[in-house]
């Protein structure tokens, strides 16, 4: 159960422009690539640092809110699965 000011807070975060820590840190690594790159979330878990459970929760959130956008698969060369492929939202 989240609380509702913790609920509040993260919608001010939002109308301020502002994104969460973790949020931020997953933006980073599409602001610094080059323009239109895909990633799968374990790329940028990668590239991040970041563990890759805290790479989806956060991801899944950007696309919810549509900062990101879920943009086509690869192959994993390793697991030989198919992974999706986020990348920034265009802007309309």
């Amino acid at each position: 159960m989240i609380a509702h000011t913790s609920v509040e807070a993260y919608h001010s975060l939002q109308e301020a422009g502002d994104l969460p820590p973790m949020e931020a840190r997953v933006m980073r690594v599409f602001e610094t690539a080059s323009a239109g790159s895909s990633f799968s979330r374990q790329q940028i878990a990668q590239i991040s640092g970041m563990p890759i459970n805290c790479v989806c929760g956060r991801v899944n959130t950007l696309v919810a809110n549509g900062l990101l956008e879920e943009r086509g698969t690869r192959i994993d060369p390793q697991t030989h699965k198919p992974q999706k492929l986020v990348r920034m939202a265009k802007g309309d």
